[in-house]
């Protein structure tokens, strides 16, 4: 073998141990993740949060449903100018229904009381997700919705669980 090839060789192994290890550590990542959200579908708390109208002419597409938050407006009043992200702090009634009490700015909060994520983008208070996707066909049996029920790390990260209607009963 002359210089250039073996050359060739080394680069070449050397690339394909690089994407090896890259596809590896991707998928230890995804598994990760995934594990995270299985834990925290088990053992998350329970926190409902009722739903506000969206525009019907909008609400379906496709095989999804837009959500939009009935405490969206007390947070956008009470959000600092600049603030597009933080935690939410909240307390629950009897039916685990949040209730918005302020932004959580690392003050001392009352037993009761949880902090969630937020984001805000587009003028839009986005909790874990402002979509609900479904099975195509079920658009009818979805738009009773009247709650979406998460699950809730002691982080404050949240992870939509299904949809309630009236009764909180799941759809």
């Amino acid at each position: 073998m002359n210089q250039a090839t073996l050359a060739l060789s080394r680069f070449h192994k050397r690339a394909i141990v690089l994407v090896v290890f890259t596809a590896a550590a991707l998928l230890i990542s995804i598994n990760w993740r995934i594990a995270q959200f299985e834990q925290l579908l088990q053992d998350g708390q329970v926190v409902r949060f009722a739903l506000a109208p969206v525009d019907p002419r909008s609400i379906m597409q496709g095989d999804y449903m837009a959500l939009e938050y009935a405490i969206a407006q007390e947070v956008r009043a009470a959000l600092p100018e600049g603030m597009t992200q933080g935690q939410l702090l909240l307390t629950l009634d009897a039916q685990k229904v949040a209730h918005f009490v302020g932004i959580y700015r690392g003050q001392p909060k009352a037993a009761e009381q949880l902090t969630v994520d937020f984001r805000l983008r587009n003028h839009r208070v986005k909790l874990a997700s402002n979509s609900f996707f479904f099975e195509e066909g079920k658009a009818d049996h979805f738009s009773q919705a009247k709650y979406g029920e998460f699950r809730v790390s002691d982080k404050g990260e949240l992870l939509l669980v299904s949809l309630l209607d009236a009764q909180l009963q799941p759809l």
